[in-house]
């Protein structure tokens, strides 16, 4: 009888055991943020550079974040579906959006949405590819300074836009603000796309545009088109001889960026753990091979000091895409 009662007595313990395991693990991470995925909306449909560049964070972040990342596509509006989606979202932290800044910033202000910088939280750059002031190789341009001296004319220079008021057209906006050029002096021709605006410039339609490295350079190597200056903080590797804007005199660092973003008021101590996740993220190895492998510089995700630049980019799109939309 004794025996039976100890063998009881171990039962009961074992029994106990095994439901008090769960309840302590549960207690531990009561309240710790994340718990569980988070759902990440991309602002246009796969196959892009934001989808891409989703995709690069998204592989690696359950290793900074002890959870996954959810991509679902909320398109539309140019980019400003998942945009108005997000700040109507719930901040506890389980959405987050992704976009470049055509649809985060640009685009609201074009179409007149009621957004600015407040309806959302910026929480890091993930890339940023600089605009190359380009020309035809026919077109007598062979420098900013040949473009500058042609622009104060005043004779309606034409330039080749992917459409009004998108981060091209925004980016020459910048310029002629920095070189006190009136954007009336130009002919802005809209051709509703890269590629359009591409044809263009190679039929010899066109002279001047901005695009990107990864646009150009077959093109620049075939002999077609002659970059003049980059709209960058340093020289490109793939073109180590073309002068910034800064260099020639023009503080000027445009191009288009692809970040994440929260809610707003979204609780700091949120906001800290997801910005450490991604100074994690853009540090891991299989990130930085991601980026050499698509020709993107790993310097330009950046997490401190974005929430200031994502609200001077918002202070100065207003104010020169609402004045040239004036005209």
């Amino acid at each position: 009888m004794k025996n039976l009662n100890i063998s009881k007595y171990f039962i009961i313990i074992f029994v106990l055991s095994i439901f008090s395991i769960p309840v302590f693990s549960i207690s531990a991470n009561a309240g710790v943020y994340p718990d569980r995925p988070i759902s990440i909306a991309a602002c246009y449909p796969p196959g892009g550079g934001v989808d891409r560049n989703l995709r690069m964070v998204e592989r690696v972040a359950s290793k900074y974040l002890d959870q996954s990342l959810l991509p679902q596509y909320v398109t539309g509006g140019s980019g400003t579906v998942a945009m108005q989606y997000i700040t109507a979202a719930d901040p506890d932290g389980y959405d987050l959006a992704i976009c470049d800044n055509g649809g985060a910033i640009i685009a609201p202000i074009a179409q007149g949405l009621d957004l600015g910088a407040a309806d959302f939280t910026p929480i890091a750059q993930v890339s940023f590819v600089p605009w190359i002031m380009t020309a035809g190789s026919e077109s007598g341009f062979n420098s900013m300074d040949d473009f500058i001296s042609a622009a104060k004319d005043g004779d309606r220079m034409p330039i080749e836009i992917s459409d009004i008021a998108t981060s091209d057209h925004y980016g020459w906006l910048l310029l002629l603000k920095e070189a006190g050029i009136s954007p009336n002096n130009f002919k802005w021709n809209p051709h509703g796309g890269g590629g359009p605006k591409m044809r263009a410039i190679l039929s010899g339609e066109g002279n001047l545009f901005f695009d990107d490295a990864g646009e150009i350079a077959g093109y620049v190597e075939a002999g077609d088109l002659v970059p003049l200056a980059v709209a960058a903080e340093s020289r490109l590797s793939q073109f180590p001889d073309v002068p910034t804007m800064k260099e020639l005199g023009y503080n000027v660092v445009a191009g288009s960026s692809v970040a994440i973003y929260a809610p707003p008021g979204l609780s700091a101590d949120k906001v800290s753990v997801l910005q450490n996740a991604m100074n994690g993220i853009k540090e891991d190895p299989a990130l930085l091979k991601a980026f050499e492998l698509t020709l993107q510089d790993p310097n330009t995700f950046v997490v401190d000091g974005f929430a200031q630049a994502y609200e001077n980019d918002w202070s100065n799109a207003g104010e020169l895409l609402k004045a040239a939309l004036a005209n």
